[in-house]
Formats: structure tokens, sequence, C-alpha cells
């Protein structure tokens, strides 16, 4: 992924702690806005590599990103989603 800034989208799980995850985003150093079923997280791609211990180089949206541990009971998926295109 050649981008640096890179946007994310996070579904909740049924039950979920919001302001738990929210805190976890930020000392990650990602920033989110809410969305109707969870947030839109963005954030430096080194950052969302350290938070979700993976790697971007080679993954092609779309694609599903690893819920750590401490936000499974919370998440049910984080999103790497496709690239808009603004021309046709």
């Amino acid at each position: 992924m050649a981008n640096d800034y890179i946007e994310l989208f996070l579904k909740w799980a049924p039950g979920a702690n919001q302001a738990d995850v929210e805190s976890w985003l930020k000392q990650h150093q990602l920033s989110s806005a809410k969305m109707i079923e969870g947030l839109l997280l963005s954030g430096t791609k080194a950052a969302i590599e350290n938070a979700f211990s993976v790697s971007l180089d080679n993954l092609q949206p779309p694609a599903e990103l690893p819920v750590p541990s401490e936000l499974k009971p919370h998440v049910a998926s984080i999103t790497l989603p496709k690239p808009r295109s603004y021309y046709p």
C-alpha cells in the first residue's frame, strides 16, 4: 500500500462497550468517527500495522483485518475497504 493514511470500517458486536473500544483506538494513535453500525477508523499505515499486528504491504482490499483480543467482545469485524475511484 502506497498511501500513508488509511481508513478502515469497524462493525460493532452486539452489546459492545463503545467507550472501551474508542479508548483502545486512541491508545493506538487511531482516530474514529461514528457510523450507524460502527466506526470509521483512520490512521497512519504504521499505526494500523502496529495496532492490528498486520502488514498492509501485500494486502489487497477489500480485506478483513484480525480483531485484537482486547476488542473481540465488542467488535464483529474490521475491514480495509476497496479505495474509492473518483473517475469512471
